[in-house]
């Protein structure tokens, strides 16, 4: 399959790798990276292997690279706005575009301007950092759950399915969209925020304080709440599961706060804002979110 990868940071450049071993036809848009792979190509360093890819497809513009079958979106949400004519020149009538973005909003914001390609959404339960440019290191290898926009599946959920596991990828698949990004908010708003809100902290001292470990069930019994009133079934054990997961990560940074200390923009509004906004409209209130959301919009606009 041709694929593009659009947002080459660390999720950008480790499935695109992952997916160029196993033989698929990648292209990479660069920015920041672009000479660096040109030099040493992309280094991967695993929990199950390490490798380094030096036949790299690499671009600077979108129009270099043609049209594709398959566009990988891996961009922070605070760049949607600089998608349209980013993937113009690579999207054919008949091409899929798989967001692997953070939060809530991003696959609508795709739907208003690629209303006939058929969009997915991939969740990724990765620890990742991008150690330098060209080198990404995986500390979890954990797993994506994909699922299609819409109210029926076609058969490229399942041909892109396969795909990511024939790549060792970990992939299942979800037939409701909005149940498995509502999912991943579990982990997401409580560490990534409060690792912030917090005074700059990793994962292991969020769990290791009290007032912290149960402000972050607190935002996760609110998350559950909102995603019912939505009309969604969230198993209440999956809370308890991302205490277990976190644990094993060890002294993690989250994506966010590894994006607030390197002065770049945090997606506050994907992750916390939208999430809030959705629960008080379905009629829940949200007061430890609503708190840090405030928190955050000072903190990661004053930067």
């Amino acid at each position: 399959m041709r694929i593009a990868v659009v947002g080459s940071g660390a999720v950008g450049l480790y499935y695109g790798s992952r997916l160029q071993k196993a033989g698929e036809d990648i292209r990479y848009l660069l920015r920041s990276d672009y000479d660096a792979i040109q030099r040493n190509g992309i280094r991967i360093r695993a929990r199950d292997s390490q490798f380094r890819l030096n036949d790299v497809k690499a671009y600077q513009n979108s129009e270099d690279i043609g049209k594709v079958d398959l566009v990988i979106v891996a961009v922070k949400a605070v760049s949607n706005r600089f998608l349209p004519e980013l993937l113009r020149p690579i999207v054919a009538p008949e091409t899929s575009i798989l967001s692997l973005q953070n939060g809530l909003g991003n696959i609508e914001f795709l739907r208003k301007y690629f209303p006939g390609n058929l969009l997915f959404c991939g969740t990724c339960y990765i620890c990742l950092n991008r150690v330098e440019p060209g080198f990404v290191e995986n500390f979890l290898l954990g797993s994506i759950v994909l699922s299609q926009e819409g109210e029926a599946s076609s058969s490229k959920l399942k041909t892109i399915g396969e795909m990511l596991n024939r790549a060792r990828l970990n992939c299942r698949t979800s037939p409701n969209i909005d149940q498995m990004r509502w999912e991943k908010l579990l982990w997401n708003v409580p560490f990534n925020g409060l690792s912030i809100a917090a005074g700059k902290i990793t994962t292991d001292l969020i769990l290791a304080d009290e007032g912290l470990n149960r402000l972050a069930r607190g935002l996760m019994e609110e998350l559950l709440g909102a995603s019912s009133a939505l009309g969604l079934s969230i198993d209440p054990k999956l809370i308890d599961r991302q205490f277990e997961i976190t644990k094993s990560m060890g002294e993690y940074s989250p994506s966010s706060l590894l994006d607030f200390l390197a002065g770049r923009s945090v997606e506050v509004d994907a992750i916390w804002g939208e999430p809030l906004r959705q629960g008080l409209k379905a009629g829940q209130d949200m007061p430890k979110l609503e708190t840090l959301y405030r928190l955050l919009r000072i903190t990661c606009c004053d930067q």
